[in-house]
């Protein structure tokens, strides 16, 4: 099965288990919308998924858990987009483990303030400069790099050596007198 059709079967089985969520088309390709109002500081739901302890690992939707392991998300919230004005933050909860199992990492999306049902729910990634993409969230803040707001700064100062290179290396060079 193509890689469009899984992600659209995908999205569909997570809308048929009675979630509060959907998965639709957006500008920037799949999102998350709520099918229902929330209240700030409400838990949406968890995202759920697999567990990577690979250090090497990487994906488009996995997400660090902060040690060595990962988090390649499930649907629906895999295709949660950025936004530099974000609705909902994550917020991470190692849940004691019972009859001596160890703790286990869970990860929630919580409200930021109210959302309207069939409002896009979004994020702000936070990505580290090496990984900056440019933004195209169109939030009236929006910063124009999918990167962590610290490290704005950083990404720009790239961006303008690398012109200044680009622009001396295209510069004619002055033989003679």
């Amino acid at each position: 099965m193509p890689k469009t059709k899984q992600r659209r079967a995908a999205a569909e089985v997570a809308v048929r288990r009675g979630s509060r969520v959907r998965v639709a088309r957006t500008k920037v390709g799949w999102g998350v919308f709520a099918e229902r109002w929330f209240a700030a500081s409400e838990i949406i739901g968890e995202i759920e998924g697999h567990i990577i302890d690979d250090l090497d690992y990487g994906s488009r939707y996995c997400m660090d858990l902060g040690d060595s392991r990962c988090l390649e998300p499930a649907p629906p919230f895999r295709f949660m987009n950025h936004c530099c004005e974000p609705n909902c933050t994550f917020s991470w909860h190692d849940i004691e483990g019972r009859n001596g199992q160890p703790a286990q990492r869970r990860v929630f999306v919580i409200a930021n303030y109210r959302i309207a049902r069939g409002e896009e729910l979004t994020i702000d990634y936070r990505w580290p400069p090496h990984m900056a993409i440019p933004c195209r969230c169109g939030a009236e803040s929006c910063r124009q790099w999918v990167v962590a707001e610290s490290d704005l700064d950083t990404v720009l100062a790239a961006i303008a050596t690398q012109r200044s290179v680009a622009k001396q290396a295209s510069a004619p060079s002055q033989i003679g007198p």
